[in-house]
């Protein structure tokens, strides 16, 4: 199993086995600005990217132990300082190259999906900080950190209820890892592709080479 978390998840939501949720010092985007996420409470009001002002309603420590982190460099993914999530953690992604997974030119993916692209790595702490889980009054998308966006459930259903953890899903659904690490594979490659048709070009107009 190598760096995975045991602890069994939901598999429902293509997450079993990965510890989700934010770190503690994450600066999250507030209705008063950028704070750490162990400074709010319940009732505190976060900025959403698709539902506007959505309110706190469960702040807790996750019981998961995460045996790993992902480290996002800075711009990796235009955020402007380095970010640390657990394994787990959905973020999303913009690309035309996630049409043929969920028909929309965006993706939610595991944070351990992107390990290989733009400088995405594992990545263990120093010290264990803790992990929290956030809850909102409805499924949203959250700026964790300026650039970087991960998704954040709303209030917690009981897992049997099928039909209110659809009525309560994101929007946009979060691929399963296996999906999500193909999408991943198939990003890596278009941009190695355009790297590569750029370094051709370069080189052809060098004088030397057109002598």
């Amino acid at each position: 199993m190598g760096r995975h978390d045991l602890t069994l998840g939901i598999a429902i939501k293509g997450r079993a086995g990965l510890a989700t949720g934010l770190y503690a010092s994450t600066p999250v985007l507030t209705a008063t600005g950028w704070m750490p996420l162990a400074a709010l409470d319940q009732g505190d009001l976060l900025v959403t990217c698709d539902h506007g002002l959505s309110s706190i309603v469960a702040l807790r420590t996750e019981i998961k132990v995460a045996l790993w982190a992902v480290l996002f460099p800075e711009g990796a993914l235009g955020n402007d300082q380095p970010v640390l999530l657990p394994p787990g953690q959905p973020v999303l992604i913009r690309s035309p190259h996630a049409m043929p997974f969920c028909g929309e030119p965006q993706a939610l993916v595991p944070a351990a999906a992107l390990e290989g692209w733009r400088g995405i790595a594992p990545h263990v702490p120093d010290t264990a900080e803790p992990i929290l889980q956030l809850r909102l009054s409805r499924p949203g998308l959250v700026k964790a950190g300026p650039g970087l966006v991960v998704a954040v459930d709303g209030v917690e259903t009981p897992e049997r209820d099928l039909i209110r953890l659809l009525l309560t899903a994101p929007d946009l659904p979060i691929l399963p890892l296996a999906a999500a690490r193909h999408l991943v594979a198939t990003l890596i490659a278009a941009e190695t592709g355009l790297g590569l048709r750029a370094a051709d070009q370069a080189a052809f107009f060098r004088p030397e080479n057109r002598a």
